[in-house]
């Protein structure tokens, strides 16, 4: 028994991937991934990084109770609270973050490219100061 991933559900953001310490998750990031039930050490972490509900949980139905499904979400980045630090630039899976200049002396902040922004809460967690937050558009 494995984690396996619902691929209606999957955004293909990549997040998964990233936190599997096995390297079981292979795929391509606005493509699909797909998990190899036989390097899978049911270590959770897919599981519990997935902010789309899309990695169904063998072991019990804690799916239903983490389903995070988001429809039509994006990340914001307050630019007041926004430190510069590049972290959410440096882990968005699909690219979505560029970094703008304040000016000559007053650093940096980052936004985001809402056409390429999915929803997936990669930056969301990388962030230290709290500048992005996942918002519900309509």
């Amino acid at each position: 028994m494995s984690y396996t991933i619902v691929t209606d559900a999957c955004i293909a953001c990549g997040a998964c991937a990233k936190k599997c310490p096995e390297n079981a998750i292979f795929g391509k990031v606005k493509v699909g991934f797909e998990i190899d039930p036989f390097v899978c050490m049911d270590c959770g972490n897919c599981f519990d990084t997935c902010k789309r509900g899309a990695i169904e949980d063998p072991f019990g139905d804690r799916s239903a109770v983490r389903n995070r499904k988001q429809e039509n979400t994006k990340a914001v980045i307050d630019s007041e609270i926004c430190a510069g630090c590049k972290i959410c630039f440096m882990n968005c899976p699909q690219e979505a973050i560029s970094i703008i200049k304040k000016g000559l002396f007053t650093g940096s902040f980052c936004q985001v490219d809402s056409s390429l922004c999915v929803g997936c809460g990669t930056c969301t967690e990388y962030c230290i100061t709290g500048a992005v937050s996942l918002e519900k558009f309509v």
